[in-house]
């Protein structure tokens, strides 16, 4: 009787145990389960038709992304896109100026290279990108606006090698640096404060705009991985950094501080 009783015993311990690891087996695999499902909703793809990428562009406050090339961008593209030409040897280096954390809203003349651009982006750290479906082509088959722009050579931006970066910078004067891109719709933006600054500050401080795609040393040097960003220096050294669009106020504001 005994015996039985040992026996009943050990075998009511074992079902328990058993019931205990796979209830906690269970939740470890349902814990895994979510994790993966919400590490793949945050990156995605969408196609989406133009009256939802246009209600996109008015309520978000990511990238528009042109990756038709410059003859097509000046025809008449979406306004404050950026333009970054899909057929560039270095389109995959160019991106990567761009803020990742940003929602990209990525279109081209009728869909076919910005999907393929979507890809790219994807496989290069970019998680939310909507894909206007039909391209710019269904954005004005549905009255949507474009703009056209003359192009213009911007004879303010310069192209810089290190040692005549450094040199630059090595100065008792601040100098403040702009590193962006002709084809930053953000860049674009700021240009005319940078160059407004430029001529207010002219005998107290130094103000600059380097292109950072023709200056790959200097942007290699000083990390710059997103366009724009503005750096003030004094004595060779970074004394003040800002990433994005930034009001002028602010910029006069460090300038001063270093007068």
């Amino acid at each position: 009787m005994l015996n039985n009783f040992k026996i009943l015993s050990i075998v009511t311990i074992s079902l328990f145990t058993a019931c205990s690891n796979n209830e906690t087996n269970t939740n470890t695999t349902t814990a895994e389960t979510e994790q993966t499902t919400a590490s793949t909703e945050a990156t995605f793809i969408k196609n989406v038709d133009a009256p939802t990428f246009k209600e996109l562009i008015a309520n978000g406050s990511g990238i528009i992304l042109d990756v038709r090339t410059p003859e097509e961008v000046a025809a008449g593209h979406i306004e404050n896109a950026s333009t970054v030409n899909f057929y560039d040897e270095d389109f995959a280096q160019k991106i990567q100026l761009m803020d990742k954390s940003k929602e990209i809203y990525l279109y081209c003349k009728s869909g076919g290279r910005s999907a393929q651009a979507a890809e790219i982006l994807k496989q290069n750290g970019f998680n939310k990108i909507y894909n206007l479906d039909g391209g710019i082509m269904a954005w004005e088959g549905n009255g949507y606006e474009t703009i056209a722009e003359e192009q213009q050579a911007d004879s303010k931006i310069q192209q810089m090698s290190l040692d005549d970066f450094k040199k630059l910078i090595d100065t008792k004067q601040p100098v403040l640096v702009d590193f962006h891109t002709v084809w930053c719709a953000p860049c674009r933006k700021m240009a005319p404060i940078i160059d407004e600054l430029e001529t207010a500050y002219k005998d107290k401080a130094t103000v600059v705009r380097v292109d950072v795609d023709k200056s790959k040393e200097v942007g290699k040097a000083y990390e710059i991985s997103g366009v724009p960003v503005f750096m003030l220096f004094k004595n060779g050294e970074v004394i003040w950094k800002h990433n994005g669009l930034i009001a002028k106020e602010e910029l006069e504001k460090q300038l001063k501080t270093q007068l």
